[in-house]
């Protein structure tokens, strides 16, 4: 599991994909700037996972070209979110839980600087 979890790690916040580490950590600073309490850990990281997945779809929609002449946007935003959707739906449980404690665990760094700068 921690093979997993480091692998996550790796490939989500230490690639060189500049746009995805940019919604990677665009979606932890957000969760961990909202985040009140120590206590409210599991849905701030959630709430960072569903950032991360709707900045990943959004990225998958306008990076494609404009769309051919018999295809609409509608057509192309139902496309990217069957192929978003697919792509969830292969993930294995401990991809998922993987997923999890790599953003719980950035989240608890940025909220810790935050606690420690704010006193």
């Amino acid at each position: 599991m921690i093979d997993d979890v480091t692998g996550i790690f790796e490939t989500t916040f230490l690639n060189g994909d500049m746009i995805a580490l940019v919604i990677a950590f665009g979606s932890v600073l957000v969760a961990s700037l909202l985040m009140r309490r120590g206590t409210q850990i599991g849905s701030m990281t959630l709430l960072a996972l569903v950032l991360f997945a709707i900045g990943g779809y959004l990225r998958g929609y306008f990076r494609g070209g404009a769309p051919a002449e018999t295809t609409t946007y509608g057509d192309r935003a139902v496309n990217q979110l069957e192929a978003s959707w697919g792509y969830f739906m292969d993930l294995q449980a401990g991809t998922l839980l993987a997923y999890f404690i790599a953003f719980m665990f950035l989240i608890l760094v940025l909220f810790g600087v935050r606690a420690v700068f704010s006193r």
